[in-house]
C-alpha cells in the first residue's frame, strides 16, 4: 500500500540532530547534506511510484523518497550496496540528506532496496518507462526553475561505459554457453548427452580455454559448432522457451553457418559488433574506437551552456548500446528536451551529423551548432556550397543562393533536385567559371544552373556554422567533457558495477544528480560566502596603530577591551599595567 513520506517536514523537539551544538548543527544544515535535502530529497514527487504497490489495504511502503535518494547517492558515491546501507545508518550526514533527524529511527533492511529495484526493472520491463529517470527530470525542472536558469543553449556528449562483465575471447564465450545449457539439461538428458559435454566440463570456460594452444582454436570451434547444431535441433521441443536455449540458438546463428548436413565457422570479421559478449548481459555490445576496443554501452549527457546562466546543470542522460550513433542519440533526445524546456540551440561534437538529426533538429527548429564535421571535406580546387550564401541560413528549403562573386539567384524544386538559376552574362564574365565554379553553364541555355539536393544545403548550413564557432571566442561545447568526467569518475575506470542496461541507466541517472546537486552546492557556498576583498571595520585597532587607544598590550583580551572601554570614558588609568605585555 503505497504512503507518501511528509514525516520529515516536522523535526522533533529532542532529536540526535536538536543534541550537537550549535556550530555543529550550522556546519551540517550547510554542508552538501543540507543541499542535498532542500534542492534534491525535497523536490521528489513520490506519486508516480505508486503503481509500483498494491491498492488494498496492506502494509505501507517504506518512504519513496529516501529510497530513491539512496539510489542516487549509492550512484554518485560509487558506493557497495553494504556501503550505502552502512552510511545510511552511520553517517550522519547522509541521516540528515534523507530527512533522517534521529539515529535508530525509520529503519529497515537492505533487502527492501532490492525489492524495490526488482519492481522498478520489471516496470520498465512491462511499461518502458523508467521512474528513475522521471523523478530525476522532475527534480532538475524544478531546480532550474527556482535558480532561474536559461535552457535555450545545451550541450551534448556520449562516453563509452563499461558493463560489469568478464573479457571473454571467442572461444571461451562458446564454452561458456555450453555449460550453461548443460546445467539446464534435466538429469535424463545429461546422461544422454554426457560424452558429448565431456571435454568442456572438466573446468570453467577460461580453464578449457587456458590448456589450448595459440594458433590451435579451429578444430575446437568447429567441434563446438557441430555440437550446438545438434543441440539446436533436439533440444526445440522441450526447451524452446527457456533463456539458455534461446542464448545458445542466438550465438550458434551469431558464430556458425548452417548447411545442409554440416556446419561452418564464420570468419571473426564477419561477426556483428551487436553479437553476444556475456552470457551475463545479452544487452552489451562491442565497438572499436580508435584502436581501443569497449564492451557495454554508451552514455549520452545533455545539459545547459547559457553563458548567463550562474551555474550549469544536467538536464538528461541517456543510456543505449555502444554500437548506437551519436546522430540517433540527438534525434531522440531532441523532442523531450524541446517539451520540458526552451531548446533553441544544441551544440555538440562532429559525430552528430546525420539524416535522423538533421531531421529532428529541423522538426522542432533547434540550431545545431557542431564543432567539426563528420565525413570527407570537400575539395579545395572547387568552390563548396558552404561557400555560398543561403537564405535563408537556419534551416528548410532555400529561397536564394548568392554566389561569392554577388551573384543571387531564386531556388526551385524539381523532381530530383533543387536548381539555382543564375544569369549566363554574369557567369561568362566569372574567373571562376570553368575552374573553381560547380555551376553547369550549358551550351544552348539562356541560363546556368546549380543543382543540389537538400541534404547537400544541409550539409552546408552545418559547415557554416561550424566555420563560425571556430571563429568565435567563447566556445559553449567543450565545457562538456568536465561533465562527462565528474558523471564517471565515482566508477573506476568507466566500469559500472552492474549489468543490463536497465541497472546502467539507473546508476548514470543517479551520477548525474548527484553531479547537479555538487554544483548546486558549490554555488550556493560561493553565493553565501562573504566577499574577503571588502576590507572592513576592526572596533579595536591594535597598538600603535591610528585610533589605536594608549594601550601598550598586543593580546586582545577581554580584560584589555575592557580596559579600553574604560580609558574611552576618560577614567585616569595608568599609561602602563604591571600586567600588561610590552612589545
Amino acid at each position: 500500500m503505497f504512503r507518501p513520506n511528509n514525516r520529515h517536514l516536522q523535526m522533533p523537539i529532542i532529536s540526535s540532530i536538536s543534541q550537537l551544538p550549535e556550530a555543529y548543527r550550522e556546519r551540517l544544515d550547510t554542508s552538501w547534506a543540507g543541499t542535498f535535502y532542500r534542492e534534491f530529497f525535497m523536490r521528489i514527487d513520490e506519486g508516480p511510484f505508486a503503481v509500483l504497490f498494491s491498492d488494498k489495504a496492506s502494509r505501507p511502503n517504506t518512504a519513496i523518497n529516501r529510497l530513491v535518494s539512496l539510489e542516487y547517492l549509492k550512484a554518485g558515491h560509487g558506493w557497495s550496496d553494504e556501503e550505502m546501507f552502512d552510511a545510511l545508518r552511520f553517517n550522519l550526514q547522509v541521516r540528515y540528506g534523507v530527512g533522517l533527524w534521529d539515529l535508530g529511527v525509520d529503519d529497515f533492511e537492505l533487502r527492501t532496496v532490492y525489492n524495490f529495484r526488482r519492481r522498478l526493472t520489471q516496470h520498465m520491463q512491462e511499461t518502458g518507462q523508467n521512474l528513475l529517470d522521471q523523478a530525476f527530470e522532475h527534480v532538475t525542472d524544478a531546480q532550474i526553475a527556482a535558480f532561474g536558469l536559461r535552457t535555450d543553449k545545451q550541450r551534448m556528449d556520449s562516453t563509452f561505459v563499461a558493463s560489469n562483465i568478464r573479457e571473454m575471447s571467442r572461444l571461451q564465450l562458446l564454452v561458456e554457453v555450453l555449460q550453461r545449457v548443460h546445467r539446464m539439461l534435466r538429469p535424463a538428458e545429461q546422461a544422454r548427452y554426457a560424452a558429448a559435454f565431456a571435454p568442456y566440463l572438466k573446468g570453467s570456460a577460461g580453464q578449457y580455454v587456458y590448456h589450448v594452444k595459440t594458433g590451435t582454436t579451429a578444430p575446437h570451434l568447429q567441434a563446438i559448432g557441430e555440437l550446438m547444431q545438434q543441440l539446436v535441433a533436439e533440444l526445440t521441443p522441450a526447451y524452446a522457451q527457456e533463456t539458455t536455449y534461446q542464448m545458445l540458438m542466438r550465438v550458434f546463428g551469431e558464430h556458425f553457418v548452417e548447411q545442409a548436413a554440416s556446419v561452418s565457422v564464420k570468419p571473426g570479421q564477419e561477426i556483428s559488433a551487436a553479437s553476444l559478449q556475456s552470457p551475463d548481459d545479452p544487452e552489451a555490445t562491442c565497438r572499436t574506437k580508435a584502436g581501443e576496443t569497449y564492451k557495454g554501452y554508451v552514455a549520452n549527457v545533455t545539459e545547459t551552456c547559457n553563458p548567463e546562466n550562474p551555474l550549469q546543470l544536467i538536464v538528461k542522460v541517456q543510456t543505449a548500446t555502444n554500437i548506437t550513433d551519436d546522430g540517433d542519440l540527438f534525434a531522440e533526445a531532441v523532442p523531450a528536451l524541446v517539451a520540458r524546456t526552451d531548446l533553441k540551440e544544441a551544440h555538440t561534437d562532429g559525430g552528430y551529423n546525420g539524416q535522423a538529426a538533421d531531421a529532428a533538429a529541423a522538426a522542432h527548429v533547434v540550431l545545431h551548432i557542431q564543432t567539426a564535421i563528420r565525413g570527407a571535406q570537400p575539395a579545395e580546387e572547387r568552390l563548396a556550397l558552404a561557400e555560398f550564401a543561403i537564405a535563408p541560413a537556419d534551416s528548410g528549403t532555400p529561397d536564394t543562393l548568392t554566389c561569392p562573386q554577388g551573384q543571387t539567384a531564386p531556388v526551385s524544386a524539381s523532381r530530383k533536385h533543387l536548381n539555382a538559376t543564375l544569369d549566363i552574362n554574369h557567369c561568362r564574365d566569372c574567373p571562376l567559371l570553368g575552374t573553381r565554379c560547380p555551376v553547369d553553364p550549358g551550351k544552348h541555355r539562356q541560363h546556368a544552373v546549380l543543382r543540389f539536393s537538400q541534404h547537400q544545403i544541409d550539409v552546408a548550413r552545418r559547415r557554416k556554422r561550424c566555420a563560425a564557432e571556430r571563429a568565435s571566442e567563447h566556445h559553449l561545447r567543450p565545457a562538456i567533457e568536465a561533465t562527462v568526467r565528474s558523471v564517471k569518475h565515482p566508477f573506476p575506470g568507466g566500469k559500472l558495477p552492474v549489468r543490463g542496461r536497465i541497472r546502467m541507466s539507473m546508476l548514470l541517472i543517479g551520477s548525474c544528480a548527484m553531479t547537479n546537486v555538487r554544483r548546486i552546492h558549490r554555488y550556493l557556498s560561493g553565493r553565501n560566502r562573504p566577499n574577503s576583498a571588502k576590507p572592513t571595520a576592526n572596533p579595536w585597532p591594535k597598538p600603535n596603530q591610528p585610533g589605536a587607544q594608549p594601550f601598550c598590550g598586543k593580546l586582545e583580551t577581554p580584560l584589555h577591551r575592557l580596559l579600553r572601554w574604560f580609558q574611552g570614558r576618560s577614567c585616569p588609568m595608568p599609561s602602563r599595567l604591571p600586567w600588561a605585555i610590552t612589545p
